[in-house]
């Protein structure tokens, strides 16, 4: 018996929002530009006025476009006037399909997040930890050789995660897990750039430095590994 669960039917509603989200966060739209009218998108479309006038208002709710009246619907600045709605659109989506600056921002609040991690779990770090690190990257040697792209991409979540899980910042764990699908897919283009074996030396020049409590090495490490990440990105665009 199939026990695979079925992905829920949409409705055009939210078929309609996907699209303007996906559209605006990838660049297609900037903010400012104005958005075609709910009489233009509709024919497009092929739904109903009202369907999209709703849609446009849940987009505003996400801080993504702003209405209005009798000018029409504008895209918003959102990285200045975002709230949680906004930043749950960003993680929902693919991360190749987001703009640099949104692939920008989402590293930053990784470093930031990560990096505060780092330095607390090389200021208390436990030899059990170390232990318990140097496991964890065995088992992603181990089975990296037989995994699939998003498969390998999920151990290197769950090794960084367990960082924040390790420094005791709960808070912290709660955003790493929040970013889990945005962040699945820069893992699978980092290990396409850098190949398995880099990406598990890094692992281990990871443990290291928490060994040796040099946060600041561990937090530059870090940093460093996503500023070329992103440079590379630069390239092949």
């Amino acid at each position: 018996m199939d026990r695979t669960p079925k992905r829920p039917v949409l409705t055009n509603k939210e078929l309609f929002v996907q699209k303007i989200a996906r559209g605006i966060l990838a660049g297609k739209w900037n903010p400012g530009d104005r958005l075609p009218s709910e009489r233009e998108l509709a024919a497009e479309l092929g739904i109903g006025k009202t369907v999209v006038h709703s849609g446009f208002e849940q987009l505003a709710a996400m801080g993504l476009v702003e209405i209005k009246p009798k000018s029409g619907v504008f895209v918003a600045d959102y990285m200045k006037t975002g709230n949680i709605e906004t930043l749950n659109v960003i993680v929902q989506l693919n991360g190749n399909e987001l703009s640099r600056e949104v692939t920008v921002a989402i590293l930053d609040l990784r470093l930031a997040i990560e990096g505060m991690a780092l330095r607390a779990l090389c200021h208390g770090c436990r030899p059990e930890d170390i232990v318990h690190l140097r496991a964890l990257t065995q088992e992603v040697r181990d089975r990296a050789p037989h995994s699939g792209e998003e498969e390998l991409a999920e151990l290197f979540f769950r090794w960084h995660r367990e960082i924040c899980i390790l420094s005791g910042k709960s808070i912290l764990t709660l955003f790493m897990n929040t970013m889990h699908d945005v962040s699945i897919a820069f893992w699978v283009n980092y290990l396409r750039m850098y190949g398995p074996s880099f990406a598990i030396d890094r692992l281990e020049r990871f443990t290291d430095l928490i060994e040796a409590r040099d946060g600041e090495g561990a937090y530059n490490l870090l940093a460093t590994g996503i500023a070329d990440y992103l440079a590379r990105l630069e390239n092949q665009g």
